[in-house]
């Protein structure tokens, strides 16, 4: 007998499944020289009813399809966190194809496949559809970080992503059959029931190891960070922004489904594990953004170091240290998102990744310069910004924890990382300019701009609000027992 499916809780990825049917027909019958045009306007009216559509599910609860898809509070903040990630890289794809005589029209297709994969991680509650979300996502991905085929750069980076990507695929399987052949269960409530009743065995740690290389890759962490500052570089800028926000939320999303859900109760075998990798990674990441010419590879290391920063709320294993991480990728997506504009409008005009052309940027554009400088000032934490509240956050979580040694470290890290990211600003507001033509923002180019300027503001000066929103996700999660 067939489960009883609730479309009620899975109606925001059918109607996004919906919005990607209908873009696929409008590509393969509307006529050549208008479907681009008609496609981007169509995804950005989608986009913004699924927005509104998903401030009415708040309060939605439950689980369907046998108990493999959820919908909590955890889900419900994520897949808002994707939505509006998704209307920053929709406006920078917009932007940066004008300038390319590649077509955009399938890159708009693979954005919506990313964003099914992106709500469905989100919601699994079985290893089996989290593989699946985390193939639909990582697929996509393959393809457009590979996508600018004139670019060697950009197909060097695809083909490393793609063998990396499916070498960790092959891990989170065989870690998976690890785990079922000891719990005889892909299911994580029957996981967790399991857990609770069992003391850590061989076969389950070797499991988890595996998994965790998934994880690792997604998020950028030492060991398996070597990826990153290559495929940032060579990626089309809007998958570069989606990497570094998207998919890194991505896998924090299935790191709390694991390590604070069903192997909360194993917390003291793995705490100690995720503060060395968490101090590995901040250094690694810090330490090698400070040699680099290249703006793109440059956050590339950064993000590597906010993943050890991330970490440090996985240590603590503490509720507290769950909502710094949800608190802290909130004030990242407009952190780190307002930078990518700045590198795309500043790609078009100058043809130019490289740090040194950033020179004298203020008399060029002082609105690409303001929100270059808002951005460099967050991500180094540096008050009152959002960076800095999201930094406090995490810190007070590892110390809370006893953690000292790792707020220590991470204390250093953020000196070192000031000292780059102000590099970086002495280029664009000290230095001379190399030349004095002005880099033209279009309309809809500011409006984004100044999104994302008023989140990394906002969020900085009345933290309260979105610091609740970041407990409340943290403290409805399914199977959440600290």
């Amino acid at each position: 007998m067939f489960p009883v499916i609730n479309w009620n809780l899975i109606s925001l990825e059918v109607l996004i499944t919906a919005i990607l049917v209908i873009l696929v027909v409008v590509d393969i019958f509307l006529p050549r020289e208008s479907k681009e045009d008609w496609i981007g306007a169509l995804s950005f009216v989608g986009l913004a009813g699924l927005i509104v559509f998903w401030f009415t599910q708040s309060n939605l609860t439950g689980a369907t399809f046998g108990g493999m898809f959820i919908m909590d509070s955890l889900a419900w903040f994520f897949k808002g966190f994707f939505l509006l990630v998704m209307v920053f890289v929709f406006a920078m794809t917009q932007e940066f194809f004008k300038a390319l005589p590649t077509r955009k029209n399938e890159f708009y297709l693979l954005l919506w496949l990313a964003l099914i994969g992106m709500c469905f991680v989100a919601s699994s509650a079985d290893f089996l559809l989290l593989f699946l979300s985390i193939e639909t996502l990582t697929i996509s991905l393959y393809v457009m970080t590979a996508y600018l085929k004139s670019d060697s750069h950009s197909l060097e980076a695809g083909m490393k992503y793609l063998i990396l990507g499916a070498l960790t695929s092959g891990f989170f399987l065989f870690g998976l059959s690890f785990i079922y052949g000891a719990t005889h269960s892909t299911r994580f409530e029957a996981i967790q029931a399991f857990v609770q009743t069992h003391a850590m065995s061989p076969m389950i740690l070797f499991g988890l190891v595996l998994v965790f290389a998934t994880v690792g890759f997604k998020i950028g962490s030492v060991p398996f960070q070597l990826w990153v500052p290559d495929v940032y570089q060579g990626a089309p800028t809007p998958v570069t922004a989606l990497l570094s926000v998207g998919s890194k939320a991505a896998g924090f999303i299935i790191l709390i489904r694991l390590f604070f859900g069903i192997f909360a109760s194993w917390h003291i075998h793995w705490s100690v594990i995720f503060a060395a990798l968490s101090a590995a990674t901040m250094c690694y990441g810090n330490l090698g953004a400070m040699f680099q010419k290249n703006i793109k590879r440059l956050l590339g290391y950064s993000s590597i170091g906010h993943a050890g920063y991330l970490l440090m709320g996985a240590a603590t294993g503490s509720a507290l240290g769950l909502s710094a991480i949800n608190f802290y990728l909130l004030g990242y997506l407009f952190t780190n998102l307002a930078a990518f504009v700045v590198i795309i409008l500043f790609f078009i005009a100058q043809k130019s990744d490289e740090i040194e052309d950033y020179a004298g940027l203020v008399k060029r554009s002082p609105l690409l310069a303001c929100a270059l400088l808002l951005s460099l000032v967050s991500l180094a934490g540096i008050p009152p910004l959002a960076g800095f509240f999201g930094k406090f956050t995490l810190l007070m979580a590892t110390v809370k924890a006893g953690l000292i040694w790792l707020a220590i470290v991470a204390g250093v890290n953020i000196i070192v990382s000031i000292y780059y990211y102000l590099l970086v600003a002495k280029r664009v507001y000290v230095d001379a300019p190399r030349t004095n033509s002005p880099i033209p923002v279009s309309l809809s180019m500011r409006w984004i701009l100044g999104l994302a300027m008023a989140g990394i503001v906002v969020i900085g000066i009345f933290q309260g609000p979105f610091l609740d929103m970041a407990m409340t996700a943290a403290k409805g999660m399914y199977l959440f027992h600290l």
